[in-house]
Parts: C-alpha cells; structure tokens; sequence
C-alpha cells in the first residue's frame, strides 16, 4: 500500500487498456495516453507497418527454428561418424550424403 495512487491507476490501465478505464481515471496522464492509443489505432498506415513488422518477426523466427534443426541434424551427424557409415548418417538425419561428408572431412 505504499504505492501511490496514480502510478496504481497507470499500472491498472497498462492491464486493462480500454476507453472505459481511461474515462473512470482521475488521472490527465492516463486520459492523455488513451487519447494516443486511439489514434494509433485508428492510424492505417501505422497498421501496415506494425502488420509488416510483425510479418517479418514471423520469418526470421521460422529461419531461426529451420537453422535449429540443421544444427541438431549435423550435431546428431558428427556423434555418429565414428559408428556408421555415410549412407546411413545421410538416410538417419536427413542431411545428404555430400553434407556428411563434409562433416567427417572437417573432423
């Protein structure tokens, strides 16, 4: 109960970001920040951009999990060089033949 009262309703509004919250604060600071969020909701060119934006996030995430799984497939690989042939390494990660090969070269 230490916490002051205005930082409380701005914590509330933070939670619970709606035109009915803001207009139930005492708080100018709140109203203020309400007034801003509506206009960039209502701003279709800041959509987009946040659309894009989100967009491009998705993607790289995606590269990231792809690159995690070749990672795990050559790791997998090089614990395997010294109990089974290419072929098999090749046909048990997935990787090609040649992919196996370059790892057994660079090991």
């Amino acid at each position: 109960d230490d916490v002051d009262e205005s930082l409380k309703e701005l914590l509330r509004y933070i939670e619970n970001t709606t035109e009915c919250n803001a207009e139930e604060s005492k708080s100018s600071l709140i109203k203020m920040l309400n007034n801003k969020v509506s206009q960039v909701k209502q701003d279709k060119r800041l959509e987009v951009e946040y659309m894009t934006l989100l967009e491009i996030k998705e993607r790289e995430f995606q590269k990231g999990i792809q690159l995690g799984k070749i990672e795990g497939k050559v790791e997998i690989a090089h614990n395997l060089l010294d109990v089974l042939d290419d072929e098999t390494i090749a046909l048990k990660t997935g990787l090609t033949i040649e992919e196996v090969r370059r790892i057994r070269d660079e090991n």
